[in-house]
């Protein structure tokens, strides 16, 4: 699973000779269809462009790295929607990415990151709970595609119910009369929705499980509506911060229909969380607090290695200035968000870039 920290080992190996592509290889692009796909053509021609325009300086590595490149094109055949190639002298790494970007780009310089940092930050990974009455099953949803993860049955056979239709013996009461306690079809229901309570505590154990196994912090519960509602107050403290919501998705959905279902529900949670996040850093630092707001201070701020999180705009403001800075951050260890919509517009307000700080200036 692409993230941070990928970006991070992979800008250990980049230099200013670097070159960074990301190119619309999507099968279902009409253009893409033909014998030679329009993205085999778009690399070559750039590609050659690039070797007509290159300084004294980047022609010892390009050669390299153009070879390189020439071979994958050759022998690629897409997996994906967009492909990502960043290319030095010494290595290249590539990824499949499973969506697809508006504009083909291409670098050739210090790497260009926005696209990556860009779909990791938009298209966070999610636990996905479909729950009714009776079974559980998992999914993962990460950079628009959706994972099966496992299930859970209750196993109602193995438990030692008494028979439903037996009557309680009557015991005595005053006068010598008979008081009954209630019917067999009493308990047995009353022990079938403690069954049932212990089937939710044991999806709640599995939830923890997956949360760790793939360091995700957002939770979606689907599937019956009544079971999600037991299945959400039963969680514990820790868990609930992690819930995003309860989507209405049938039990039987596809994966399809499911990311279907989800992603709106996500990309608003999102959007809500990064307005909340900017309203906070401008808080904090109109209140000489945590937070640093415009390129000058954040700069000052990263010059004494303070920053915790870097809020850029997407699509960058400065193309150059916010690569460099998030270079920078990525470097220090830091995080990064990109924001969309009104915490973007409210961003370039107040200078198209902040910064949420280990402590105050």
């Amino acid at each position: 699973m692409l993230g941070m920290h990928d970006v991070r080992q992979l800008l250990s190996q980049t230099d200013e000779h670097t070159l960074t592509l990301f190119v619309d290889v999507d099968n279902e692009t009409r253009e893409n269809q033909a014998d030679r796909p329009a993205w085999q053509i778009w690399i070559k021609n750039q590609l050659d462009n690039f070797e007509r325009s290159l300084d004294a300086g980047q022609r010892e590595a390009w050669p390299h790295i153009r070879d390189r490149v020439r071979d994958l094109v050759r022998t690629y055949i897409p997996g994906g929607k967009t492909l990502a190639v960043i290319a030095g002298a010494s290595f290249q790494t590539v990824y499949e990415l499973p969506i697809r970007i508006d504009e083909n780009q291409i670098w050739f310089g210090r790497p260009q990151i926005g696209h990556l940092l860009w779909m990791i930050d938009e298209y966070e990974p999610y636990l996905i709970v479909m729950v009714d009455q009776e079974k559980a099953r998992f999914f993962t949803t990460y950079l628009g595609s959706v994972g099966f993860q496992g299930s859970m049955e209750i196993d109602i056979e193995e438990y030692d119910f008494p028979e439903r239709t037996k009557m309680n013996a009557p015991r005595p009461g005053l006068d010598n009369a008979a008081v009954h306690g209630g019917t067999g079809v009493d308990q047995y229901e009353n022990m079938l929705d403690e069954y049932r309570l212990r089937f939710f505590r044991g999806i709640i154990g599995e939830i923890e499980k997956q949360v760790k196994r793939h360091d995700t912090e957002r939770i979606i519960i689907g599937g019956s509506e009544q079971a999600a509602h037991i299945l959400k107050n039963q969680l514990n403290d820790r868990m609930k911060d992690l819930l995003v919501g309860i989507a209405s998705i049938p039990m039987n959905e596809t994966t399809t229909q499911i990311l279907d279902r989800v992603q709106p529900l996500a990309l608003e949670y999102e959007r809500r969380h990064e307005l909340e996040l900017v309203s906070q850093v401008i808080d904090f630092a109109k209140s000489g607090g945590r937070g640093a707001l415009g390129r000058k201070a954040v700069g000052e701020a990263l010059d004494m290695q303070r920053v915790e999180k870097l809020i850029l705009m997407w699509p960058f403001a400065d193309e150059v200035q916010d690569n460099n800075l998030a270079f920078r951050v990525l470097q220090l260890n830091g995080d990064i968000e990109l924001v969309h919509g009104e915490a973007a517009t409210l961003l370039h307000e107040e200078g198209d870039v902040a910064a949420r700080l280990y402590y105050a200036l």
